[in-house]
């Protein structure tokens, strides 16, 4: 029995005791561990906890119940340690184990030994894994051209581990990207010092994390003796001074990658010497074994990584001269332009293999072999010598861009042979490789597959499952998620490369001109915009460049890259590709390998080509015992922490994943675990049907039912789930459900996995019905429990909420205000800073602390003008402009009105047009400058009135009739009765009802106040305006309106009989006397208005008439 997870550190057990530590997590053989337990009763409970920083640390708690005492020991051939907990052993292969626990542990021969108590007692066995890289302690850096200078360095330093030799080049368009991941490779793999052989640009800051920066300035054109002297400074700096036990003298004009390779195998350091013998190069150049390292002499130091490769790998070196591209691109061009004319002559009618033969038929031109002109100049760049030299071997070829798998002689063909090509940054492809090879495996693997509608994938019909990838004795399960243009794009690929770890990246959607188009958005050749994070294998169906796209996709992060000189139709593409991708994860096989001899037609083989190392392959499930419904579940849970903070178009890509995978995990044992249960409360969290919702409900409810686990553990399974149905019932607007299974949530104390944030939206909850007291309450815990762990960026949720609840004293509310304005400053978010800022002014304007209440709501202007928020601005213009007032400055009142009012007409904010014209008004009436202000008025009411804003307008209304009263001005009372009346048509109850009363004042004023004539005029306006039509057809209001005018006009013309008193006097009854028209018609209108008109004239005595 094993314990842990299958992709990490496990503990086998036999007959129920500790046998060995598995470490197949870095391909490091097992730890054996020999445990032995003298107890023959009581309870024993074991658990396995893991976690990852770089390291892997798997921890073995033993929980035992005993009813006597026993004793527990646990054999490891190592050397131990006595700590302040335990004992440590320190193992082969950066591999550390540790035995601690409650009771006392000793050390004895062989390992190490527990006496265990009666009763209950706990033991922990803690192993930790480094990971171990193939690389030296040491970086060379350099100029392209010290090719000798840097051999002679390298040569200086361990022979065991490889030594990354990095050229200083000026920069390119992606440059910043090769730069940026050789520093990270090197400080993950264990490089703490660099050699600068040149000085990189002023503004060039270079591996500056790297712990320590040597110089060996060397001469533009070193002679013989100053090459010596490198070769003596260089050892004595980094090796700390004597000789070294052997040397190799070689001479300047030697071939200083043969020399450097003959150097690292014979443990030599070389020795510039003008009469040095040849290097004994063939001699130690290894004959036998199955691979080779050609590398074509460019003469740059670029060369020098195929040579210490090569080393590494025990390979054969091969040295070449720098092949004539011209030609062969010339040629390559040529074969490019008659496949695309040979597809488009036999177009779309031959489908599948019909149309790779007659492909194969139309470019052979009567059988021929159709590529004998590429393989013709491809050749005739290759010496026969070096074809000779490679022989049958696999090779890694550093080349500048020769097609090596053209390479045909009478004797040769290397169309089948695995060939690596190195095309550029040989350091950043060798050194990912190495990391590739040290660091744990992943947990889970996927591949993306981006395709226009040709890759399907077995699986009964389901395009999620793929057989296979995951059947045969190697077990490696990788999930291939198939996205369709409509699914694609460039985010959609930066986000799932980001968040899961994938390991393999097909491409075979182009656009005309054979760029990768994803989504409708072409990806550019130089310096694609992604970050490979999990070093996948690219394999990309497009003739675009392929040295140049395999150059920016490796320092994009990838491993290796599959690409074609030539155009393939995306069918045939596809169906080359289903073979690939077989090999290279279910058989494991090294990329350049799975490329040929697929058993698919030669025409569509030979198209491609592997740029990297003919080693270069996905990770090693070297655990075969995962089971497919094992694999689906830790595939879930990838899926489901991708999908955590994921919304936009990769939620229902990730959902789609997770429901596909969870099938697959339900058919196995895992449908009755707590990591199945957690896969469930995933899916949830992303559905948005509610019947598939609901039935997700009803499984998790019935799981975690029937889940035995600790009541914590399970707590925090039910808190989720309540979690996730109240946001569905709040999203569905059923709030009352939502508050209550928030509420169950919350209930669960520390279980709730974000209780602040549930309180929140309980809070919000609480508020929408009306109990501010429970919302207020909600929210202060939250925060509270924000403020202890520090969540800067929670307690400005809190403090908005409890801001916007109102109900605090001044006091507290000014502490939120002022506390939410630093808090959202601290966090960058301007918009509430502002906001908050404005409250700041409003409150310290309620104390009277006009000071402070000016400089806040001066902040606040200009945080709303940065933000480009015209009416936020504008509000903080009129608070800004109300402080002044309030302050007695009412010039500069007046100037922020005006000002306000001018930016409201540019940017055409009517309401705020209005609420300015009104702010002026009653700047100017402060002033005594009543006509003035009457204009700002009528303009403000006007406004609002034109625009639908009735209920701005009947806040207003008052002012208008104030200040036509003041400024006596009777035609401007008539424009507020008009005015009132016409909101009064479509206000509600609560406008209406204080507008009816001013409405009727405003008439009996300017009746009184002004002539006849204008008093007809506005009678006969208002009528029409806002009163006509059947009484019976009227809303109430303005039913009521048009019986006060009826009344008015029988006064008006003398005709207040006593029938029309009566008829005030009920309108007076109903108004509750607001009105007082009894009191108003019972004096004649010539006694009571003060310019009657001719022949109506006030009487110049008293008594009757």
């Amino acid at each position: 029995m094993d314990l842990g997870a299958p992709h990490g550190i496990r503990f086998r057990f036999e007959a129920g005791l500790l046998r060995a530590v598995l470490l197949d997590v870095h391909r490091k053989p097992p730890v054996d561990a020999g445990e032995e337990l003298t107890a023959e009763a009581g309870a024993r409970d074991l658990l396995v906890e893991e976690t990852r920083d770089g390291h892997v640390r798997a921890v073995l708690r033993q929980r035992f119940d005993l009813p006597v005492p026993a004793r527990w020991q646990l054999a490891v051939d190592a050397p131990a340690t006595v700590t302040a907990d335990g004992v440590s052993f320190a193992l082969p292969d950066s591999v550390a184990l540790r035995v601690s626990g409650s009771a006392p542990c000793e050390v004895v021969d062989g390992g190490v030994r527990v006496r265990l108590p009666a009763g209950e007692s706990a033991l922990d066995v803690t192993v930790i894994s480094e990971p171990v890289f193939e690389v030296g302690d040491t970086v060379v850096v350099c100029r392209p051209d010290q090719l000798r200078e840097a051999a002679v360095v390298v040569s200086c330093l361990p022979a065991d581990r490889v030594t990354p030799v990095v050229a200083l080049r000026p920069g390119d368009a992606s440059s910043h990207r090769h730069d940026r991941l050789v520093a990270h490779l090197l400080d993950t793999t264990g490089v703490r010092r660099a050699v600068f052989l040149a000085e990189p640009e002023p503004d060039e800051e270079l591996f500056g994390d790297l712990p320590e920066r040597l110089h060996l300035p060397c001469d533009d054109q070193p002679r013989a003796a100053d090459l010596a002297a490198l070769a003596t400074k260089a050892w004595e700096l980094l090796r700390g001074g004597g000789e070294p036990d052997r040397t190799l003298d070689v001479a300047p004009d030697a071939d200083f990658v043969a020399a450097l390779f003959t150097a690292l195998r014979t443990g030599a350091a070389l020795r510039v010497d003008d009469d040095a013998p040849p290097v004994p190069f063939a001699e130690h150049n290894p004959a036998d074994g199955d691979e080779a390292v050609l590398v074509e002499g460019t003469g740059e130091v670029d060369d020098l990584m195929a040579a210490v490769y090569a080393h590494h790998r025990g390979a054969r070196l091969v040295i070449t001269p720098k092949p004539d591209l011209a030609a062969v691109c010339a040629v390559v061009a040529e074969e490019q332009e008659r496949v695309t004319a040979a597809a488009g002559a036999i177009g779309d009618a031959v489908k599948g293999i019909g149309f790779v033969e007659a492909l194969w038929r139309y470019l052979s031109s009567g059988g021929h072999d159709p590529y004998a002109a590429v393989e013709a100049v491809v050749t005739a760049q290759v010496p026969a010598e070096v074809i000779a030299e490679v022989g049958d071997r696999a090779l890694t070829a550093f080349t500048t861009g020769l097609p090596y798998s053209f390479v045909h002689t009478e004797d040769v063909n290397w169309a089948r042979k695995p060939i690596g090509h190195v095309v550029a940054d040989p350091a950043l492809v060798v050194l990912t490789e190495l990391h590739r090879a040290g660091v744990a495996r992943e947990p889970g693997a996927f591949s993306l597959v981006f395709d226009s509608g040709a890759f399907t994938l077995g699986g009964d019909g389901n395009r999620t499952a793929a057989p296979e990838t995951s059947v045969g004795q190697l077990r490696h399960h990788t999930h291939p998620i198939v996205l369709s243009e409509q699914d694609s794009s460039p985010d959609v690929l930066r986000g799932l490369v980001v968040d899961l770890p994938v390991e393999l990246v097909f491409f075979n959607c182009h656009d005309a001109d054979d760029a990768i188009v994803l989504g409708g958005h072409a990806l550019p050749d130089d310096d694609i915009p992604v970050t490979l994070r999990h070093r996948p294998i690219v394999f990309n169906n497009s003739c675009r460049s392929w040295t140049r796209l395999g150059r920016e996709f490796v320092r994009a992060g990838a491993r290796g890259y599959i690409g074609t000189l030539w155009t393939i139709p995306p069918n045939l593409a596809a169906g080359f590709a289903r073979t690939v991708v077989r090999r290279l994860t279910a058989e494991e096989t090294p990329a350049a390998r799975a490329i040929v001899n697929t058993g698919t037609p030669g025409g569509i083989e030979r198209s491609y080509l592997y740029v990297g190392t003919v080693n270069g392959r996905l990770d090693e499930w070297r655990d075969r015992s995962t089971t497919d419904a094992e694999a689906a579940l830790t595939g879930c849970e990838l899926l489901a922490a991708a999908a955590r903070d994921r919304t936009g178009p990769l939620a229902p890509v990730l959902h789609r994943e997770i429901s596909a995978l969870r099938e697959v995990a339900g058919a196995g044992e895992a449908a009755e675990t707590p990591a199945y249960a957690e896969v469930l409360l995933a899916e949830l969290g992303l559905e948005d049907d509610d019947e598939r919702a609901a039935v997700l409900v009803e499984r998790v409810d019935g799981l975690l039912s029937g889940l035995d686990l600790p009541e914590d553990e399970l707590e925090a399974l039910w808190a989720t789930r309540f979690e996730l149905t109240g946001d569905r019932f709040e999203r569905r607007g059923e709030y009352g459900a939502a508050l209550a299974d928030f509420e169950r949530c919350v209930g669960l104390g520390d279980a709730c996995r974000d209780r602040a944030d549930v309180l929140l939206r309980m809070a919000r909850l609480l508020m929408r019905e009306g109990r501010t007291d429970e919302a207020g309450q909600a929210a202060r815990l939250a925060y509270e429990e924000q403020r202890v762990r520090d969540d800067r960026p929670g307690q400005l949720e809190s403090i908005t909420v409890l801001d916007g609840l109102g109900d605090a004293d001044p006091e507290t509310a000014l502490r939120y205000a002022v506390e939410g304005h630093d808090l959202a400053e601290e966090l960058g978010d301007r918009a509430r800073q502002a906001e908050f800022a404005l409250a700041e002014c409003d409150r310290r304007r309620d104390r009277g602390d006009l000071v402070e209440a000016i400089e806040a709501g001066s902040r606040a202007v200009e945080l709303f003008r940065d933000l480009g928020d015209d009416r936020r601005e504008l509000a903080a213009l009129r608070r800004l402009g109300a402080c002044h007032r309030d302050r007695g400055d009412l010039e500069t009142a007046q100037h922020y009105a005006a000002v306000g009012l001018a930016r409201a007409e540019q940017v055409g904010a009517a309401a705020e047009v209005a609420s300015f014209h009104d702010d002026l008004g009653g700047v100017l009436t402060a002033r005594g400058e009543h006509g003035q202000a009457l204009g700002h008025y009528r303009h403000a009411v006007e406004k609002l009135v034109a625009t639908g804003a009735w209920e701005r307008g009947a806040e207003l209304l008052p002012h208008l009739a104030v200040g036509a009263v003041r400024a006596g001005d009777p035609e401007a009372l008539w424009t507020a009765a008009l005015s009132g009346g016409l909101i009064c048509e479509v206000a509600p109850r609560e406008v209406w009802a204080s507008v009816v009363p001013l409405v009727v004042d405003s008439m009996k004023r300017a009746i009184e106040t002004g002539p006849l004539e204008l008093t007809e005029r506005g009678m006969t306006d208002f009528a029409s305006a806002v009163t006509a039509g059947n009484r019976e057809d009227m809303p109430f209001q303005v039913g009521l309106l048009a019986d006060v005018v009826v009344v008015l006009l029988a006064w008006l013309m003398d005709r207040a009989d006593t029938g029309i008193v009566a008829f005030a006097r009920e309108l007076d009854r109903t108004s509750g006397g607001v009105f007082d028209l009894v009191g108003y018609v019972s004096v004649p209108y010539g006694d009571r208005a003060r310019n009657p008109g001719t022949g109506r004239s006030r009487p110049t005595s008293v008594g009757p008439r």
